[in-house]
């Protein structure tokens, strides 16, 4: 594994860099559009007592920073909230932030019509975010079409808006390190890293399989927004499916694509719905003793490690979901969450219900998304 002495912490605020913290927590995951985490910083209580102005007037709400791990950038910030409290004998400030992608957590979307038409969806997610922060990475690969018109609920996010929008066509946002919103195929990795073997890499996790969440088929249905060329039978009654051979016994999802779709995009909807379940078969956390890996490369939502756990019967390239970084006193670690990729060969894998943005709803025997 990489040094652990090397390790350093470095977060830049209005032109200044911060080395010595007491705590430090960031986390980014796969089904997070933002990162987020917290910052500890304190003084002894005598030394605070008689100051007559706050300390590092640079951490203040709303100050925008990096946060630089082993020399790499891991995060850029805006700092969401300012805590300080403090006795005779110690003065402790915590600071709460997430990614520049949080204004579009936070936002609803702000839309002259409320619709837009004749438009793919990379085209439609850079119209919503226009005027915010972040820009609009498009790694997407020309994958969707254009659809005939994608409406915008009223009050939703912008967050939401631009994950319904993608999710039929198998596109994810996530944000990158530079706080910029990235549009790429849910399948996409960030490449291999180094194996990561029980007793030689780490020596704490924790694996779960889960049966519960995989159906033996997954039926969707939708319609297409009518048209001149196309209305009737042929826009109303379309229908997709899917099935996971690993499920052995009937279990049986319905889900309503509500928003305009065609035979293919209904098939491809269910096996994305397929895969996303398949893939919180198997989960896997491993606790590292380093945030980079031998390579001295942070660890990366998306890279992929083939993982082996004999004890558990894991020998499987999984994919990292989630990340986080922590540090306490002079005691430095990493969290790893990895699971199967959402495209792949029947293994089981990882996934959170409804984190691509919608909302399940069940009524009677059929599922709408929301």
């Amino acid at each position: 594994m990489a040094n652990e002495a090397a390790g350093s912490c470095i977060i830049a605020v209005g032109g200044q860099q911060f080395r010595n913290f007491t705590k430090l927590h960031a986390e980014r995951s796969k089904d997070n559009l933002t990162c987020s985490g917290t910052i500890e910083l304190s003084w002894p209580g005598a030394e605070m007592s008689g100051s007559s102005s706050m300390p590092v007037q640079q951490l203040v709400d709303g100050a925008k920073g990096t946060l630089l791990l082993d020399g790499q950038l891991a995060a850029t910030f805006r700092i969401d909230k300012r805590t300080s409290k403090g006795s005779p004998t110690s003065y402790t400030l915590t600071l709460n932030y997430r990614g520049l992608a949080a204004a579009l957590v936070d936002s609803q979307a702000d839309h002259p019509s409320g619709q837009e038409n004749k438009k793919k969806a990379p085209e439609i997610v850079k119209k919503l975010m226009e005027g915010y922060e972040p820009q609009l990475k498009d790694k997407s690969g020309g994958q969707s079409k254009q659809q005939e018109r994608f409406v915008i609920q009223e009050g939703e996010s912008v967050e939401r808006a631009i994950r319904r929008c993608g999710r039929e066509f198998g596109l994810l946002a996530t944000e990158d390190e530079e706080g910029n919103v990235v549009l790429k195929k849910r399948d996409d990795d960030e490449g291999s890293g180094q194996a990561l073997v029980l007793g030689q890499n780490f020596t704490e996790w924790t694996t779960t399989r889960d049966i519960s969440p995989r159906h033996s088929e997954v039926k969707v249905k939708g319609a297409s927004v009518p048209t001149d060329e196309k209305y009737g039978k042929q826009a109303e009654e379309l229908f997709g499916e899917a099935k996971d051979s690993y499920v052995q016994f009937k279990r049986v999802l319905h889900l309503f694509a509500d928003s305009d779709q065609d035979k293919e995009t209904l098939k491809d909807r269910a096996t994305q719905e397929m895969n996303r379940r398949k893939a919180q078969g198997l989960k896997v956390s491993l606790t590292m003793s380093t945030w980079s890996d031998d390579g001295g490369q942070l660890w990366k939502v998306g890279r992929m490690h083939h993982v082996r756990i004999p004890v558990d019967n894991v020998d499987d390239d999984l994919q990292i979901s989630s990340v986080s970084f922590d540090l306490d006193g002079e005691t430095r670690e990493a969290s790893l969450e990895l699971g199967a990729k959402e495209k792949g060969d029947g293994k089981d894998g990882k996934g959170k219900g409804g984190d691509d943005g919608s909302a399940l709803v069940r009524k009677g025997d059929t599922i709408f998304e929301q």
